[in-house]
Formats: structure tokens, sequence, C-alpha cells
């Protein structure tokens, strides 16, 4: 997955200082990859290096005046795990500003300090040309600041979450178990009906009932990631009315060693009927309502596919087993709608006026039920609707439960060349073709190969291993 953060300056230059930004870059060890392939044609048709310059000089001119365009859009600078790239001037006017930005991985540390390195590079570079006086002409009395670009997806993002605050706070490891227990139907039905039970006042008749006696080990398993407490029922043996309760036996003892007695029939609590009893917990109730552990399940699903958490929000609960998230993957907005149940035809529409009103690209409509024809039916049309009008648009549907991160990994990809080709759109006239693509399939190349190479030497531990042991 490949992220991008970029940086404009309101810093203007000519063709010529163009030229001479590159070549100090690559001085300070930061190569222009479109450059390099240029003169290394220049230099295949000279047979040799000794007037490379020269041709590049003159091929930049004869642009410049015979088809009146600049030579130098800008250029690509890669690296080992990120890909760093300039482009001069902003949209129709190739005279006006510059950009800066990196491409990197969700694995590579620090990628803004990385950003605002490059950007000083660029600004010592300006800053010695104007000072030398020389070749080009840098616009403007004094280099202004470098500004973050805001993503162009942070309004849509700011309607979506409103006013309300949503924690980003990562789940303990007590609480991702307990969502990973929660992906059993038979474990969340279990936990409805003791949440029922308990707020009706009919735990004993659920524990008596032989429901829970059948249940054993789910009912440990419930306990050992604080979804049900255990609890200790005191009855009056006469009257049969619960007197009180307990959060344990430690706490029935110290009441049994003080002496106390029944209020109903005198004798002591020793002697009275104790039943051992379980009640949910309030992580269980906040993570059963309104689809939450569904939250918490596709938020680790979306960090195994290098989504960060600082781009996932949460969208208010809607009451009735349905939940929303908004995720931003490079500038590109995907809508999830989660839904603990079947989804139908009123779901669907729901979803739909949710995905206008945020303007997201992406639908995904994940439910622990089945998505019912008519409902799949008026998604896919939308869909293709929005298709032809040439819009983007793109409707992913995973029921009972079957996410396939494959497939949303694929989806987040997808998005993220999109976006990616457009940001660099401007340099694919100097190499022909896609500049954006070719660092999205660079980026995959190398991981293909890290992946080969690891499994490679693991290969040769093991046989170096077996050998050891002959």
């Amino acid at each position: 997955m490949l992220f991008v953060l970029s940086k404009t300056s309101d810093q203007s230059v000519d063709g010529a200082t163009r030229l001479l930004v590159l070549e100090r870059l690559q001085d300070k060890g930061l190569t222009p990859l479109i450059r390099s392939a240029r003169l290394s044609a220049f230099e295949s048709a000279l047979l040799g290096p000794e007037r490379v310059k020269e041709m590049e000089r003159a091929i930049a001119a004869w642009t410049e005046t015979e088809e009146d365009a600049l030579y130098t859009r800008g250029d690509v600078f890669c690296s080992e795990d990120f890909t760093l790239f300039l482009i001069f001037g902003s949209g129709e006017d190739e005279m006006a500003s510059m950009r800066a930005g990196i491409v990197y991985e969700g694995s590579t540390t620090e990628p803004r300090k990385k950003l605002d390195a490059f950007c000083r590079n660029v600004s010592d570079v300006l800053e010695t040309a104007r000072n030398a006086g020389g070749e080009g002409n840098v616009l403007g009395m004094l280099f202004p600041n470098w500004r973050d670009d805001e993503p162009r997806v942070s309004s849509a993002l700011a309607r979506f979450a409103g006013s309300e605050s949503h924690a980003r706070d990562e789940s303990t490891l007590e609480q991702q178990r307990a969502v990973e227990l929660l992906e059993d139907e038979e474990a969340r039905e279990f936990l409805r009906r003791v949440k029922e039970a308990h707020t009706e006042g009919r735990m004993s008749e659920l524990m008596f009932g032989g429901e829970t006696e059948a249940r054993p080990a789910l009912i440990s398993r419930m306990s050992d990631v604080g979804l049900l407490r255990r609890e200790v029922l005191v009855r009056c043996r006469k009257s049969g009315r619960a007197l009180f309760r307990l959060p344990s036996p430690d706490a029935l003892s110290i009441i049994t060693a003080s002496n106390a007695v029944c209020s109903e029939c005198g004798s002591k609590i020793a002697d009275e009927k104790i039943e051992e009893m379980i009640a949910p917990t309030e992580q269980a109730g906040a993570l059963l309502e309104d689809g939450r552990w569904l939250v918490g399940r596709v938020r680790t699903v979306l960090r195994e596919c290098g989504i960060p958490e600082s781009a996932i929000t949460i969208g208010s609960a809607s009451g009735e087993g349905e939940a929303q998230m908004m995720v931003s993957a490079c500038d590109e907005l995907f809508l999830f709608v989660l839904r603990d149940g079947d989804v139908t035809l009123a779901h669907a529409r729901r979803a739909l006026e949710r995905q206008a009103e945020t303007e997201a690209a992406h639908l995904v409509v994940i439910a622990t039920g089945k998505i019912q024809e008519d409902a799949r039916g008026r998604l896919r049309e939308h869909a293709r609707r929005r298709s032809r009008a040439g819009g983007e648009s793109e409707v992913l549907m995973f029921e009972n439960l079957e996410v396939s991160p494959s497939e949303l990994q694929h989806a987040l990809e997808r998005a993220s060349q999109r976006s990616l080709a457009r940001e660099l759109y401007a340099l694919d006239a100097s190499l022909g073709f896609s500049v954006g693509y070719m660092i999205a399939t660079r980026f995959r190349l190398l991981q293909t190969s890290g992946a080969l190479q690891d499994l490679a030497a693991s290969a040769i531990g093991a046989i170096a291993g077996s050998l050891r042991e002959i």
C-alpha cells in the first residue's frame, strides 16, 4: 500500500535553472531518474559521453523556442523504500510554483522528515543558484516557505466525522481476543441472551435451565477476554428471595467470616443458598451494541492491508446493529457500511444515501448475515449508473463475515495507483508513459524480490541446519 505526502512553494524558476537544480541535486546524491534516462539516450546517440550536456542544452532550447514548451517539468528520485518527486509548475501554468513530495509504504520510517529534508535540499540549491547569479533565473526576491498540501478528501472526512470525537487508541490484547471470539455467531447469540436475561432479571432461569451447563468452555473463554464476569448470588433458603450479588467468592468469604445474618429469616449468610452466576461486562455491551465488535474486526483487517490508524474514521452508530467507517487511501475515500445481520433493500438504500453524502467513490458493505438479492441488485445497478455517467464508482460486498483481505487489499492498491497517477501526471510526457504506474510497479516488484530473497535465505538456513544435523 502506497501513500503520498506533498508540499508546495510559490517559487518559480525558468527552464535553464531547472536543469541546474537537477544537476546540483545529483551532486547531493539525489539522482534524477528522468534526466538520467534522457542523458543515457543522448550518450547512445553520440556514441560516447563527451558532448552529452551540449546536446541536452540544445534540445532544451529547441523545445522552449520551437514548441513553446518547457523541456524540464520535474523529476523523480528513487531510494530503497521511498521515492521523492519534484514538479516545476502548477496545472496549466508551468511557471507557477513548485511541488515536492514523497511516495512511501506504511513501513517507511518518518516519511515527513524525509520530505522536509528533500525540500531543504531544493531550497539550498536554489539559494546557491541565486547567490551565484549565473546560469538561469530564480524569480522572486526571497525564497518562500514550503507549505503542506491539504488532502483533497479532508473536507469530506470532516463532514463524515461531524463534531464527534473518535478514539483512535490501539486496542488491548484482551479486546482484540474478544473481537476474535465474537466472530463466532454462536458466541454472539449466547452473549446476547445473557445480556437480555441479566437486564430482565432472568439469570437464574438461564443459569439453571441447562443452557449454561452445555457451554462451560465458551463461558470460560468469554471470562478470559473480559466479555463475562462471574458473580455470586445469595438467596434466602426460606423465602427464595435474592438478598444481594457479590463480585467474587472472595467477597462472599469476607461476609461469611463476619457472621452476617439474613435480613429475611435471621440465619447466617453461610447457611443460605449460594448460586454462582455470570453477567455481561461493560466491554461486552459496548462491543455488541451497534456492531462495534465488527468495527474492531474490520479495523484489524485494514491495518493488515497497510492502512494506518490515522486514515480510519469511525462514524456514529445507528443503534440498529449497523456501523459506518470512512477510510482515506491516497486521497480516495472508501465508505464501509457494517451490518451485524442481514442487509435488506432498506439497508442498501441508506448505504447509497450515505455514499452520496460523503462523496466516497468506493462503497464496501460487510454483513455477518446475507446480502439479500434485491439489495445486491440495487447496489450493483447504482455502481453501473455512476460508471456510465463518467464517475469513479466501485461496490464491494462481503456476507457471512467472509471479508477477503486480499480482495480488499487489491481495491485499496488500485485506488493508490490511480491517486499516484494523478499526482505525477505532469511528468508522463517526459518519459512517454505513466510515471505514477511505473513507481507503483517498482514498489511491487521490489516487494516481490524482497520476499523471494527472504524465502531463499530461509531455505538456505534450513539446508544448512539439516547438514549440521547429519
